[in-house]
């Protein structure tokens, strides 16, 4: 049985998200994970550790840093390496910026080959020059959407010939027993529609943008209401606009948001970018029509005005009309609702995402394999 070692820092989100279907999901692997103990200079899962034990992952706490020149980082890399000697792992598996730099690292110190799986790629000087100093150190990047291996390839990270395209997968179906009931939650009339977005509150998710265009929104429909549900270092500026524009309301946190989110009749994401995101998957398996930001990574998602509309990144006159169009014509939305659930059945599988890794990993191994045995 192949070992895998998988390294995390950024623990919150949809990477927590995607480590644990990896454990829950890929076959015939033994599957180790460090992460921090508590995300500290990020928005961090609270659920995340206990659903990563729940699913079968051997779980290691390594105090990691988001900042990638803390010290708590110097620190993790000796952790790292011991920790590899001790589970002894066929492939580490980094994910996102930290964890992936991490993994590298120490993948070339213990001569172990390493999958690395961006979430999102940061298009900034320093993070670019950073990593492609460590594309020597990488056997295989997973890009999690096709949007995503273009930049990738784009930016010089990888070659082609190491770059995949794994997209996120969901389940077919969700547990919806006890669920949260947003409507009575928030106190307002079980008929009242509903406009939402699950979000962490950081610049990326530009969750102001989101405010904005709510305002707009609510002026032209006095009877909808609107949620966020997220946290982040952003929320006391968010919380202070929602004080000023009606009917705009936030939830901090819920243990399984994809499980509420068909209680929504317009799903929004306003990302200024992104790897793959999960909300909109959900949200479009549920049956809501959705709104994204024409990013790399969302806009792989939708066929704009067939599977869901697109609208430019920081315009909250475009995001607004988007979301009053299909608040007024609800023949539209249920065409794209119905066409956004075909599209999701049809490819993202969670199934198919497990798989694929699986075999990354198995053709990772062969060739370092075939590669140690040359080296003799």
């Amino acid at each position: 049985m192949t070992r895998v070692l998988h390294v995390l820092e950024a623990l919150g989100g949809g990477t927590a998200r995607h480590l644990v279907d990896l454990v829950r999901h890929v076959p015939d692997v033994h599957q180790s994970v460090a992460v921090p103990p508590v995300r500290i200079g990020g928005v961090a899962d609270p659920y995340a550790h206990g659903r990563l034990v729940g699913a079968g992952a051997d779980v290691h706490l390594v105090e990691m840093r988001r900042s990638p020149v803390a010290p708590a980082n110097a620190r993790a890399l000796r952790d790292l390496v011991r920790l590899c000697h001790a589970v002894k792992p066929d492939v580490i598996h980094g994910h996102a910026s930290v964890g992936g730099a991490l993994a590298r690292v120490v993948g070339g110190i213990v001569r172990r080959p390493v999958v690395w799986t961006p979430h999102g790629v940061l298009v900034h000087p320093v993070a670019t020059l950073v990593e492609r100093s460590l594309t020597r150190l990488t056997s295989t990047v997973i890009a999690l959407s096709p949007s995503e291996a273009t930049l990738i390839a784009k930016l010089r990270l990888a070659p082609h010939g190491l770059i995949i395209t794994i997209p996120n997968g969901v389940e077919a179906d969700v547990d919806r027993t006890g669920v949260l009931d947003l409507r009575a939650h928030l106190g307002i009339p079980k008929d009242a529609p509903l406009v939402g977005t699950v979000a962490r509150l950081v610049p990326q998710k530009a969750p102001e943008i989101y405010a904005q265009a709510w305002a707009r929104v609510a002026a032209e429909h006095p009877d909808t209401h609107s949620v966020l549900i997220g946290q982040g270092s952003l929320a006391p500026e968010f919380d202070r606009m929602a004080a000023e524009i009606p009917r705009l309301h936030r939830i901090a946190s819920v243990p399984d948001a994809g499980a509420v989110i068909d209680q929504l009749d317009v799903f929004v994401l306003t990302s200024r970018y992104e790897g793959a995101p999960y909300v909109p998957l959900e949200a479009m398996r549920g049956g809501v029509p959705v709104v994204l930001t024409d990013v790399v990574g969302s806009c792989d998602c939708v066929r704009h005005d067939d599977t869901g509309l697109l609208v430019p990144v920081d315009d909250p006159v475009a995001l607004a009309a988007a979301i009053n169009d299909l608040l007024h014509d609800t023949e539209k939305a249920r065409r794209i609702a119905v066409a956004g659930q075909k599209h999701v059945a049809e490819h993202y599988s969670i199934d198919t995402m497990a798989r694929l890794t699986g075999a990354v990993y198995a053709d990772v191994v062969e060739r370092n394999t075939k590669s140690s045995g040359r080296d003799r």
